[in-house]
């Protein structure tokens, strides 16, 4: 049985005690009702009381079913390690619109929520708001010990690969700002993302040096991987490296002001890219079109296909979380043996 109790010299209620159903039952650790009204706290006690038989009757699922959308984005902020900016943006959108939704039916509320906000959007940004909402989701179900929620992803065209020729390539480099060649080239011959990139540190957390190694943090998969670096960017880095001293942290790449580039990975507006303007004024010079900064990930990947890598190192050595995501680039391997065939005579 639940018992009441005031505490303190306002006289607040307190409830301690347990609920039975058969032989199950639940132990109640004594929280505050934060009232002094004793009608007001015996009401809240015997609401409480109903909450817990239900949760005997039929499990966590009733206790869980009995709150909001927003209690699930409040487990998945408070988590130890908390998101990204992008994704407390969209939790945020997610909250206005959906969180006084019952966690009864979340795909249903989903479904409002693509319906309200995400018509127009195109259908990878569709999927990375289901996929931060799915987070959410499964982080409370995980604390009741429920099973996961599974909402199907959204179908989208992500089989763009663009590479370059290596006479196409070096043409396009040597086209870049002199500040901004060693960027490209890690680009060209490492294969990160953009962001990756810029905010890579000297030492053994990111230009090693002296290992002529690399360790990749690819946050959006929040995988980190120690390669070997190419012996091209290990050229164009050395230089740079000894003429600061041969420093073991600090940003590798620096603006043409000698400062950072700025992480738009946690600006309150996400994404966005520091060298767009450099790298269209580069292919206008080098003749290139339709290649984006994005591409030169594609590019990299292409080639080591082309060179004989096989995908799972690919994948690793590129951060892919997935081995259907680096799949794409099998294609490749094919158009380059029809036309290496084509040269026998």
């Amino acid at each position: 049985m639940l018992s009441i109790r005031t505490r303190g010299k306002k006289g607040i209620y307190y409830i301690r005690g347990s609920v039975s159903l058969g032989d199950k039952h639940i132990e109640v650790q004594e929280f505050s009702l934060r009232t002094t009204d004793r009608d007001a706290a015996a009401h809240l006690m015997a609401e409480h009381e109903t909450k817990l038989r239900h949760q005997l009757m039929f499990g966590p699922a009733a206790l869980v079913a009995q709150g909001t959308i927003a209690d699930a984005f409040d487990s998945y902020l408070s988590k130890a390690k908390p998101p990204c900016a992008s994704d407390i943006l969209r939790i945020g959108k997610l909250n206005g619109i959906i969180g006084d939704f019952s966690l009864r039916e979340p795909k249903q509320a989903w479904e409002h929520f693509r319906r309200a906000y995400l018509t127009g959007h195109d259908p990878g940004g569709q999927d990375r708001y289901r996929s931060v909402f799915q987070a959410a989701i499964n982080v409370h179900y995980d604390l009741h010990d429920l099973p996961p929620l599974r909402i199907k992803a959204i179908p989208f065209n992500n089989e763009r690969v663009r590479f370059l020729s290596k006479e196409d390539r070096d043409r396009l480099i040597a086209a870049y700002s002199p500040h901004i060649q060693p960027i490209i080239i890690m680009l060209a011959f490492q294969g990160p993302r953009i962001q990756t990139a810029l905010q890579i540190q000297w030492g053994v957390d990111g230009i090693d040096m002296k290992e002529r190694s690399i360790r990749l943090n690819h946050s959006k998969n929040a995988v980190i991987k120690s390669v070997p670096m190419h012996p091209r960017l290990f050229d164009v880095l050395r230089p740079i490296w000894e003429k600061r001293g041969r420093p073991t942290k600090g940003h590798v790449f620096l603006n043409r002001f000698g400062k950072p580039y700025s992480d738009t990975r946690k600006s309150k507006i996400p994404g966005g890219n520091p060298i767009k303007n450099q790298h269209a004024t580069a292919c206008k010079r080098a003749g290139i079109e339709d290649f984006t900064v994005h591409d030169w990930r594609h590019h990299w990947a292409s080639h080591c296909v082309m060179a004989g890598i096989d995908l799972i190192t690919i994948m690793n050595m590129g951060g892919w979380k997935s081995l259907r995501m680096v799949q794409r680039y099998s294609s490749v391997s094919v158009d380059h043996m029809r036309e290496s065939i084509n040269k026998l005579s």
